[in-house]
């Protein structure tokens, strides 16, 4: 019971670091990913309608400002989805999934519609308050879809995501770990907007490296925590607590690509089997006898 005490604490010790580090160091970067900062400061269709700017982020995409409309408009689970993790969407109970056509009836985007966020019906959904064709569109709730033109063949996509009146500690608690998830979310899709406009129409998109980036990332922090409660000497420790923080890099700074992912858990996995080889072979070295 002790042993398992002193895990609890380490462990409670090593998340107590990472909270740290999260809010000191990396949510001012997430909250502005990929955004320059005049995109940052400057003015977008709705910023009077929220309490606060939560986040600026943005995404260049090699592709005609006219072809990322195309793909932009179709947002929503009735229309092409959302461009993002669909498994993770499916586990969390939103039916939707990602069209790889453009479709012309989906062509439209018109003040009032709503958005869904699962064709089975959903408590979460934006409302469309504002229009301008080919380049914005506002949601209620989450904030304004930028197309900026840089040139024929490159195209900035801008998203603004609106802040929640915070006016109680449930929902600073909720915002806190809603926060780090929908960045995960808006920034893949993000990428998948990317993905999707430079590839073009009719383009099977693998999502394999996706489904192995994230099963990576949950089997590494399975492996860190399994090793707090293992290995508690001061090496293994401290181990723990910098894989812990790589762990944290790899969710929320590293692009999510497999590389990282995998990396990291093939190194835990090592270093776990290192201190498991050691540990048996310490125990057989005689105690310190003081020389007389």
């Amino acid at each position: 019971m002790v042993r398992l005490k002193k895990s609890i604490m380490v462990l409670i010790m090593i998340i107590s670091i990472q909270i740290l580090v999260y809010a000191v160091f990396l949510r001012p970067d997430i909250m502005t990913w990929g955004a320059t900062e005049s995109e940052i400061s400057m003015k977008l269709a709705g910023d009077s309608t929220s309490p606060f700017m939560n986040s600026t982020r943005a995404i260049t995409i090699h592709a005609p400002d006219t072809e990322v409309w195309k793909w932009l408009v179709q947002l929503g689970a009735d229309r092409g989805g959302f461009y993002s993790y669909t498994f993770i969407e499916h586990l969390s109970g939103y039916d939707t999934d990602n069209t790889i056509k453009i479709v012309p009836e989906f062509q439209e985007m018109n003040v009032g519609r709503v958005v869904p966020s699962s064709r089975s019906g959903s408590k979460l959904n934006w409302r469309v308050l504002a229009v301008d064709p080919g380049k914005s569109f506002l949601l209620e709730g989450w904030g304004p879809f930028v197309i900026k033109k840089i040139d024929s063949e490159t195209t900035r996509l801008i998203v603004r995501t609106h802040g929640w009146q915070i006016n109680s500690i449930t929902r600073i608690i909720v915002c806190a770990v809603m926060e780090p998830l929908h960045y995960i979310m808006e920034k893949r899709m993000l990428m998948g907007f990317k993905a999707r406009a430079e590839a073009g129409e009719g383009v099977e998109l693998s999502s394999a490296p996706d489904y192995l980036w994230f099963f990576s990332v949950l089997l590494s922090f399975i492996g860190f925590v399994l090793m707090t409660f293992f290995f508690r000497n001061l090496q293994s420790i401290i181990m723990t607590s910098f894989f812990s923080l790589f762990w944290l890099w790899t969710l929320l700074i590293f692009d999510p690509q497999p590389v990282y992912s995998t990396g990291l858990l093939l190194v835990i996995i090592a270093t776990s089997l290192w201190f498991r080889i050691k540990k048996p072979h310490q125990s057989k070295i005689p105690p310190f006898q003081k020389d007389h």
